[in-house]
């Protein structure tokens, strides 16, 4: 038997223009109804474990911030505070002043190569 393409092989067939099946409206732009729906479960009050009454969101938020997955830790802490950076931004650091602490038993011979017009000062 000759191999079929596009899925004939599984007993489905392809798209041809006028096809009834396929959705002339596309998908949907956004998911305001979702949206608004996860919005109202959000805000409903509920009773946690100890007995406390929170919103839906504050006790799905606590039990992320308890969690001992890292994904729902990093989730959480990205929720409070920002997305964490992915890159640090090295060209920042280009242009400061650096300052170099020396130990007291090296404060002879920094003096003296200072004295002397030397480059490369010890680090």
């Amino acid at each position: 038997m000759e191999k079929q393409r596009n899925g004939q092989q599984r007993g489905l067939k392809n798209f041809v223009k006028g096809d009834a099946r396929i959705n002339r409206s596309g998908r949907p732009k956004g998911f305001d109804a979702f949206r608004r729906a996860a919005q109202a479960i959000a805000c409903e009050m509920v009773t946690d474990s100890e007995g406390r009454r929170m919103r839906c969101v504050e006790a799905l938020l606590r039990s992320w911030a308890k969690s001992e997955e890292p994904q729902l830790q990093r989730a959480f802490i990205e929720y409070a505070f920002g997305k964490v950076p992915e890159k640090i931004d090295c060209e920042t650091l280009e242009n400061k002043t650096t300052l170099i602490l020396h130990y007291g038993h090296e404060k002879e011979k920094v003096e003296r190569d200072r004295l002397l017009g030397d480059d490369n000062p010890p680090r």
